[in-house]
């Protein structure tokens, strides 16, 4: 029989399991399957959340439920058990103990990739493996020449591939009048995220400084919120603004969520946010959504400023971040046909064609470009059938240079787009590399082709002290 002293032990230890279990039940329902640095890095960006998505406090207080009856179930069967000798009953339920703790930990430690974290923490640091110190390389500014400024307009396309599914054994296109563009537009059908970037800050990081966002020591190393990030590391878009460019920035949710308005001093970006429309009165009930305000608004707000700059002659980059076809999904209600993410894809075909229609005169005419990148695959309930799928991307303009055909065949990351809109934007240098991008109209290989997309990720893993410079 246990004493009354470890008898509460036991029965504490069950709850805490069932806590456990619960709270993994809720990331991975609201998430998917996501690395334990992108929690560490959200829990510490958390204090920055206006609002709670309607969906999330759903899934919370749906788990929450559940946990509350595991856990009276349990106190139940615990204390109040009449039909098990008292002996027999004690064995059996610290063997389910044991059994269900060996259950939690083992989900929690595979799903939340706690094995690649430890990896990083207990590695004893070898030079030789630093990727970082080896193959890092950004351009002097007094290298960098703009023979020509373009303009810009950047679309970040939230959790989309390009070839969006729900199941694995789903054949249906999502983006119909979208695709159609890829006859008359460059397309990479190779572009896939790499360790460090499978999560909007970390695409953008990427993007900003052509190197993933690593979190080596966990939330106590970050110090994004005193400066920006990465501090010291080269950005293109502060290359971009040292040469004239004003840049702009239009944003579905609130810019201070996740320190996104700390990423954009880099490139002094004038940013145009939630919090910015609501001041000036323009979010009303038809364009409101859960985090702010829809992409449809978004598209033309941007419209209306390109029509407007591109009467001046100062160069420009208009960055925009789209929202709608973050999980779950959201659609107005005249529009939706499935009842799940999927109405909101189809509804992104829609706005993205009506833009690109709206934008194809100037395409011909002016000198801009719009270079289009999904930032990583859908999460929550479709992440195993996108999860290996490549990233969206278009790049559409009269002044876009060529994709190399020998390129179009090997594998691109998204540090290879850093190198890409400096190129775009019409700068030179001496080589086709920033950071450890590699620019996507150049010859040269990518690093996910030289070095092989699961080697590069290991090697992206490793702990650097060279990328610790960068803080």
């Amino acid at each position: 029989m246990l004493k009354n002293k470890t008898k509460s032990i036991v029965f504490i230890l069950g709850l805490l399991c069932l806590i456990l279990f619960c709270i993994r039940m809720w990331v991975v329902l609201t998430f998917g399957e996501i690395h334990i640095l992108q929690i560490l890095w959200h829990i510490e960006k958390a204090h920055a959340m206006t609002g709670f998505d309607q969906n999330i406090t759903l899934h919370f207080l749906l788990t929450m439920g559940i946990c509350l009856v595991l856990c009276g179930l349990w106190y139940w069967l615990f204390y109040k058990r009449s039909f098990l000798p008292e002996k027999t009953y004690d064995n059996f339920f610290s063997f389910l103990l044991v059994l269900f703790c060996f259950f939690v930990s083992y989900d929690i430690y595979h799903t939340f990739a706690f094995e690649e974290f430890i990896k990083m923490e207990q590695a004893e640091y070898d030079e030789e493996k630093d990727f970082f110190l080896h193959h890092y390389a950004v351009p002097k500014s007094e290298d960098i020449v703009f023979a020509q400024k373009n303009n810009l307009i950047i679309i970040l396309l939230e959790s989309f591939a390009a070839n969006l599914r729900v199941s694995e054994d789903d054949t249906a296109c999502y983006i119909p009048q979208v695709e159609t563009l890829y006859t008359r537009y460059q397309q990479h059908g190779q572009l896939v995220n790499c360790e460090g970037t499978t999560w909007t800050i970390g695409a953008l990081t990427s993007w900003f400084f052509g190197v993933p966002l690593k979190l080596p020591y966990g939330v106590d190393k970050n110090k994004y919120l005193t400066e920006s990030f990465l501090p010291h590391a080269s950005s293109v878009f502060d290359i971009i603004a040292q040469n004239g460019y004003a840049n702009y920035l239009f944003l579905g949710s609130y810019a201070k969520f996740a320190g996104m308005n700390y990423l954009f001093k880099r490139g002094s970006f004038t940013i145009y946010d939630s919090k910015y429309f609501e001041e000036q009165g323009k979010i009303n009930e038809e364009n409101q959504s859960e985090w702010g305000v829809r992409d449809f608004f978004l598209y033309e707000e941007v419209f209306k400023k390109y029509l407007e700059l591109r009467q001046h002659d100062k160069p420009f980059v208009l960055f925009m971040q789209t929202i709608d076809t973050h999980f779950p999904g959201y659609c107005s209600e005249d529009k939706q046909k499935y009842g799940d993410i999927r109405d909101s894809w189809l509804d992104a075909d829609d706005m993205l064609y009506d833009f690109m229609q709206k934008m194809a005169p100037y395409l011909e005419t002016d000198n801009v470009m719009i270079l289009i990148f999904g930032d990583h695959t859908p999460m929550g309930k479709t992440l195993a059938a996108n999860r290996k799928r490549p990233l969206f991307n278009l790049f559409a303009g009269k002044n876009v240079p060529q994709i190399p055909a020998d390129k179009l065949t090997q594998k691109i990351n998204p540090m290879d787009i850093a190198p890409t809109i400096l190129q775009a934007a019409g700068a030179k240098w001496n080589n086709n590399q920033f950071g450890l991008g590699i620019s996507i109209f150049s010859e040269d290989k990518s690093f996910s082709e030289t070095e092989g997309i699961k080697a590069l990720d290991e090697k992206l893993l490793y702990y650097s002290k060279f990328y610790d410079k960068f803080f």
